[in-house]
């Protein structure tokens, strides 16, 4: 018998479908399957199927969003452009595995240990076996970012995604077979708890990667439970929280910095790379938050299957209690609240408060909700300070007309991704991607790096 269980509209209360919960037998009989599987595509053929997959990902869009909207709460608005953002990764893996012939190097070089000239070819192939783990907040284009370059590199990979959208995840492996994908390429572990099931993939003896995106705390369990298993060591990807700041100096552009911090509402605030918290310049607050003001005030919350709905509900109702209760706690110790703070189950408003303390809890822990807590600065100096204090360094932003400011502000903070007059969150889906800290080791993701990620590099000397 296979058990199922509900995944629930955090809009309505409504069950949208249910998934299986693999039992622990099944997990590592679908473990061994994609380890022992070795790929029969060429690159070119793997190209192939990631770029039909695309363009059946394209003619199943509306049905797509809307499955993305109902298990996560997104706005379908949003949800559209995910599709399209997914379009645009599955596209962009084809194109590295297109490449991927191109990449064994060979070259000659005078060796310091024989009179010969030795020959070297470096070699890249694929592992073994991946496994890979996603959040919620991007039930589609993040899986396509975990399997896409998997299946461009020609490495077989088993993927969990969040057991709060596992739906999405499902549908996109049913289009993949449906483009001549071998079955055991891309194997999906769904169910709850989630503990288990990911304490079982990451200890699988026989796996090469782990590539792991979520919360800082599951991270580094993560990383401890494949340390400490007894296995050999394994390569891990970890991309972790963000807690992003975007700072504000007196010479910005008001208009555009007022428009840039609109972004802390983007998917109802749940991504990494969203605004957690402003920094503005004393001199040009009040006339800053005014603008942000107004403008919030045009962003319509609501029923995220409405087409003119800008934002949709959190994942849970527990995640805008946990947020409601922070923004509380933030007007208890001095800020003052500008916009927001309404919850209606899952449902929470776009809000901002202003003269927070940089020590509160709001500040401090990554708030995974569409709030934009507003610390009043000094100046750039006093910027880099909160920000060097905390623990996260994944994405930054600032809005100056001043180059120097911006350069000084960026070198000093160290992040992985930045912007200057733009948004933390912008980022081309090619691009290297990951932060240090707590919000990463340094690896990186995006499509052209998580391709290299998923190959084996060896050398191999000709005398």
């Amino acid at each position: 018998m296979i058990y199922q269980y509900n995944v629930i509209n955090p809009y309505t209360n409504e069950i949208v479908d249910r998934a299986p919960v693999t039992a622990p037998v099944e997990i590592d009989r679908l473990l061994e399957r994609s380890y022992s599987y070795k790929c029969c595509l060429s690159s070119k053929e793997r190209a192939t199927v990631l770029r039909n997959t695309a363009k059946a990902v394209e003619i199943q869009k509306n049905d797509l969003a809307v499955l993305i909207t109902k298990e996560s709460g997104l706005c379908i608005k949003q949800s559209l452009y995910e599709v399209d953002r997914a379009i645009n990764s599955l596209s962009q893996s084809a194109t590295q595995a297109e490449s991927l012939d191109e990449q064994d190097i060979s070259s000659e070089f005078i060796s310091h240990y024989t009179p010969t000239t030795p020959k070297l070819t470096v070699i890249t192939e694929p592992w073994d076996l991946a496994v890979a783990i996603t959040p919620f907040n991007h039930p589609l284009n993040m899986v396509v970012h975990k399997i896409g370059p998997s299946i461009a590199a020609g490495t077989p990979v088993v993927l969990k995604p969040s057991e709060k959208t596992p739906l999405t995840a499902m549908a996109l492996r049913r289009i993949l077979l449906a483009e001549s994908l071998p079955p055991d390429m891309v194997n999906i572990i769904t169910g709850t708890p989630p503990k288990p099931i990911v304490d079982q993939m990451v200890t699988f003896p026989k796996l090469d990667v782990v590539t792991f995106t979520g919360s800082v705390d599951t991270g580094k369990y993560i990383a401890k439970k494949m340390a400490t298993h007894g296995n050999e060591l394994k390569k891990y990807i970890p991309e972790l929280g963000g807690n992003c700041a975007f700072v504000v100096l007196d010479d910005a552009d008001v208009e555009l910095a007022a428009k840039i911090a609109l972004s802390a509402f983007d998917n109802a605030g749940q991504r990494c790379t969203s605004i957690n918290r402003i920094m503005v310049q004393n001199g040009i607050a009040n006339e800053f938050i005014e603008k942000f003001a107004a403008l919030t005030d045009n962003v319509k919350y609501g029923d995220p299957m409405d087409p003119d709905v800008d934002m949709g509900c959190l994942v849970t109702e527990e995640s805008a209690a946990l947020i409601q209760e922070r923004v509380a706690n933030a007007v208890m110790r001095g800020g003052k609240l500008i916009r927001g703070n309404i919850r209606r189950g899952a449902l929470y408003s776009p809000t901002i408060i202003d003269m927070v303390e940089p020590s509160t809890e709001l500040v401090v822990k990554e708030t995974f909700g569409p709030v934009a807590p507003i610390i009043r600065i000094t100046d750039v100096d006093d910027a880099i300070g909160i920000v060097n204090a905390g623990r996260f360094r994944l994405a930054g932003a600032i809005a100056t007309k001043n180059m120097e400011n911006a350069i000084k502000y960026h070198n000093s903070i160290r992040v992985g991704q930045f912007s200057w007059n733009g948004p933390p969150g912008y980022r081309t889906e090619e691009a290297p991607f990951g932060g240090f800290g707590d919000s990463g080791n340094g690896e990186k993701e995006g499509i052209i790096m998580s391709v290299r990620a998923m190959r084996r590099i060896r050398t191999f000397y000709e005398h």
